[in-house]
């Protein structure tokens, strides 16, 4: 009888160590099972200055977009016309811009959009719910957000003569 309880007690000791062990291994084996491939690191990696290598920040690809529609869109909207998630939330009486109204964005210089969202709102006299993202984006990522509000949102142009 002493042997069965003896035998029995090392039994259940080799199986506390054998079932983790045997668990780690399972898990060690299946920890990628599936997961997509990686994408290239080009793919990942959306740095302006892989996008715009001579930092002139005259790219026309999706780095405007992106950080439109990751950073701006939620008060701004989807397409620009002020009516994002967070539009409402900004205090009473205060209403992101409508970027879709061609009229309005054609009276304003690259340079003054530039500084809008470089300094933020109160920079230029507007309400201060407008934060500046300066330390956000570089120079060249906000030069390519205001290539992509001017392209895609309000299709429009600076136009000197209003």
């Amino acid at each position: 009888m002493f042997n069965n309880q003896e035998k029995e007690r090392k039994m259940n000791r080799c199986r506390a160590i054998f079932i983790p062990v045997v668990l780690c291994l399972i898990m060690m084996v299946f920890s990628n099972a599936g997961f997509a491939e990686e994408p290239p690191m080009k793919d990942r990696n959306r740095s302006h200055i892989e996008l715009d290598p001579d930092n002139t920040g005259t790219y026309a690809g999706d780095a405007g977009k992106d950080n439109y529609i990751g950073n701006c869109s939620p008060c701004h909207g989807m397409t620009g016309k002020g009516d994002g998630p967070l539009a409402d939330t900004l205090g009473e009486g205060i209403k992101p811009r409508n970027l879709s109204d061609a009229n309005l964005l054609s009276a304003r210089t690259d340079e003054f959009l530039f500084k809008v969202v470089k300094s933020g709102g109160i920079a230029v006299g507007f309400s201060e719910s407008m934060p500046s993202w300066k330390e956000t984006f570089t120079d060249a990522e906000i030069k390519q957000i205001v290539h992509y509000v001017r392209k895609n949102i309000c299709k429009c142009e600076y136009n000197d003569k209003k």
